[in-house]
């Protein structure tokens, strides 16, 4: 059916499929650079979680230890209190 067609026809033609193979291959590439940037994120949000898993344990260590001297300071103020009264 092509050959039926005028030359500044089928000229054309060839042109569209030319734009159409470069806006496929343009998607293509936009398509691999967003999966690389995607993959790059996923990284980057598993690192952040592993930062606030890290994070969130030594806020348990702290606040144990901060408990402990909380503890340790109220018993030494009963203890000075007590100390008082019996003088």
């Amino acid at each position: 059916m092509q050959g039926n067609l005028n030359p500044m026809a089928n000229n054309q033609i060839g042109e569209m499929k030319a734009i159409l193979e470069e806006v496929k291959q343009e998607q293509e590439n936009l398509s691999e650079n967003l999966q690389k940037k995607l993959n790059n994120i996923m990284k980057k949000l598993m690192k952040m979680q592993e930062f606030n898993e890290i994070v969130d344990m030594t806020n348990q260590v702290f606040e144990l230890r901060l408990s402990n001297i909380e503890d340790f300071l109220f018993r030494l103020e009963g203890y000075i209190v007590k100390e008082k009264q019996e003088k």
